[in-house]
């Protein structure tokens, strides 16, 4: 799975500490409908549900992969944006 983590040093050191669930980053603003919720950041891995705008989350955590940028919104828990789905705001 080619990746890329987009964490700044701080947060990416948050993360090797184990400590990346306790840190909001930033949140997300669904601004589309019928946006699938998986268990990892893969269109391949598990169907969780999904969620429609205007719904918003906290990010824990950003990954790029497979040409989209996934947000983790809870444990297991995540969404992806192509650029028009989420709106993404930096804490």
């Amino acid at each position: 799975m080619s990746e890329k983590n987009l964490l700044n040093d701080d947060l990416l050191d948050a993360v090797a500490g184990g400590r990346a669930n306790l840190y909001v980053i930033g949140r997300a603003k669904v601004v589309t409908t019928n946006l699938n919720i998986r268990n990892s950041y893969s269109k391949q891995s598990k169907y969780m549900g999904q969620t429609n705008a205007p719904a918003t989350y906290d990010v824990y955590e950003i990954v790029q992969n497979e040409g989209y940028i996934w947000y983790r919104i809870d444990t297991d828990k995540w969404i992806a944006n192509d650029g028009t789905w989420v709106e993404f705001t930096l804490k």
